[in-house]
């Protein structure tokens, strides 16, 4: 029987749209593993449409394998989606913010004054272009969602148009909010032609309304239109806060906070009024956890209409781990498209049944390497293909040659986790503390390597001055670069959701080479 080279599995990318742009739906779609506790068919009748889960748990590739599989049937299935990170600028987001502010000040407002209190509400603003998005996605077809005779879809559209242009391309770039001075919308009259729309004019020379006496009429017309049977999906991804700056981030935090309640009132109203429009959210976990901690509350929200994306699984057989039976999926597809008979059992035709001198099997030692994440799979294999892609058997030597460059990837993507909370100074302070420490560790031992590094490295010094042990190691705990030590190591992507100070303490697996900590030696009997 022939065996793929290693260069020849699909192993995917580690940022889901990227692989749907590199394979292509088809091939992405027989690469997804379908996650069982992940209800497929909640989502696209609406019952479910949140979706909350940490960097690298697969949000991008679910909400694409939702649209690949709503695209099957692409004449009564319109789909569009939304990436917030990319789509929503910076400008957009100070001019989002500034919709929510009193006394129609807006333009005379610089950007460092921009509040950044919780009170603050941008939902009808969200709503309005949530509602533009859709109707210019619909003005693309021929098909209905909407009775498209009726007076209030024409007026509507008519609307839309006459306060943002003609229509701007929404694969492209999606103008948020109208042009607005002083928060008021000017509105070109010869767009909506005869109308019996009634507006309360702020300004009568220059035919402008106030933004909030618009978006409740937009929002009115919405609410009247008449259904048909055709279905439209809206995804909408990469909810992530600006890291960089403070003020960004806490604007953030209030923009995606409202995000999240304008896609719940627009479902609530589709649901209640009988229209096939399903909007549905991709949220990471630290995202909701920044805005709960400010006080927003969401939970009801969260709880009513959400559903983790975990890995995480806890006793059955370890070979049925979900993360193990994806990698077998792409191994198995593979052997499908290079027109190979399929392997009846994956492991033992493509790998080495155990690693190391303590004969750990393999499936348990890929599980070791990584946080419970389909990225961190990719990210491991990615570099084996690179360096050993004519191979056609992962062995002891392919394992062991990845180990460095593993360990060095994966601590990038917890700067950048980190980033959230400290400055660029304090994470390389953070790096440089644990760099050469012993394990397992007491908290006593961490604020050693502390005092004993602040004379030698400014960043150490610095991050002793602004943060506390205690916390460093509790947000290092939080993120999954730590853990309990002992017969049952402790880490919060295995469930455990607190650490634990009175036990020792130890740096997850494949850290440990990143930071050439100094493992504990077993005693020779």
């Amino acid at each position: 029987m022939g065996r793929l080279k290693i260069n020849d599995i699909y192993l995917g990318k580690t940022d889901g749209y990227n692989e749907f742009l590199e394979y292509g739906q088809d091939t992405c779609k027989g690469l997804f593993f379908e996650f069982p506790n992940v209800p497929i068919n909640k989502l696209l009748d609406g019952s479910i449409y949140y979706i909350f889960g940490n960097k690298g748990t697969g949000k991008t590739m679910l909400l694409k394998y939702l649209e690949s599989k709503l695209l099957e049937n692409p004449i009564t299935n319109f789909t569009e989606f939304i990436r917030f990170k990319r789509d929503v600028d910076i400008e957009q987001r100070n001019q989002l913010k500034r919709t929510a502010l009193p006394n129609n000040s807006f333009e005379e407002i610089i950007e460092r004054d921009i509040p950044t209190d919780i009170t603050l509400d941008c939902t009808l603003a969200w709503q309005v272009y949530l509602i533009k998005v859709i109707i210019n996605r619909l003005t693309d077809t021929e098909y209905g969602i909407f009775n498209r005779d009726d007076n209030n879809w024409i007026q509507l559209c008519q609307l839309i148009k006459a306060i943002y242009g003609e229509k701007d391309n929404s694969s492209k770039i999606k103008q948020i909010l109208p042009k607005m001075k002083r928060g008021n919308v000017e509105i070109n009259l010869s767009t909506l032609g005869k109308t019996t729309l009634e507006f309360e004019w702020v300004d009568t020379e220059h035919k402008a309304v106030s933004f909030t006496s618009i978006a409740k009429q937009i929002i009115n017309l919405y609410s009247k239109l008449i259904p048909e049977n055709n279905n439209i999906y809206i995804f909408i991804d990469e909810l992530e806060l600006s890291l960089k700056k403070n003020k960004d981030y806490q604007r953030d935090i209030t923009l995606i906070r409202d995000l999240i309640f304008a896609i719940e009132y627009l479902n609530d109203m589709n649901r209640v009024s009988g229209y096939n429009v399903h909007l549905i959210a991709a949220v990471r976990n630290e995202v909701y956890k920044n805005i709960k901690s400010k006080g927003m509350e969401i939970n009801k929200t969260v709880l009513d209409f959400g559903i983790p994306l975990s890995w995480e699984i806890k006793g059955g057989d370890i070979k049925n781990h979900p993360l193990l039976k994806m990698l077998e999926k792409r191994i198995r597809f593979s052997e499908q498209s290079a027109g190979l008979n399929e392997s009846e059992n994956v492991w033992e035709s493509y790998f080495i049944p155990t690693i190391g001198e303590s004969k750990l099997p393999v499936e348990n030692y890929i599980l070791d390497q990584t946080w419970y994440k389909p990225r961190d799979v990719i990210r491991l294999f990615s570099i084996m293909q690179k360096q050993h892609g004519y191979k056609t058997f992962f062995d002891q030597e392919i394992f062991d040659s990845v180990r460095k460059q593993y360990s060095e990837e994966s601590w990038i993507e917890f700067e950048e986790v980190l980033t959230a909370k400290y400055s660029d100074v304090e994470v390389e302070g953070i790096r440089k503390a644990l760099n050469g420490i012993n394990l397992p560790f007491a908290v006593s031992d961490f604020q050693k390597q502390i005092d004993g590094k602040i004379d030698f490295f400014e960043e150490v010094e610095i991050l002793s001055k602004n943060r506390k042990t205690k916390q460093i190691l509790k947000d290092l705990y939080d993120i999954g670069v730590i853990g309990n030590y002992g017969p049952n190591p402790r880490f919060i992507f295995k469930g455990d959701t607190d650490i634990d100070p009175l036990m020792p303490l130890t740096i997850h697996y494949p850290l440990i080479r990143f930071f050439r900590a100094a493992m504990p030696h077993k005693k020779k009997k």
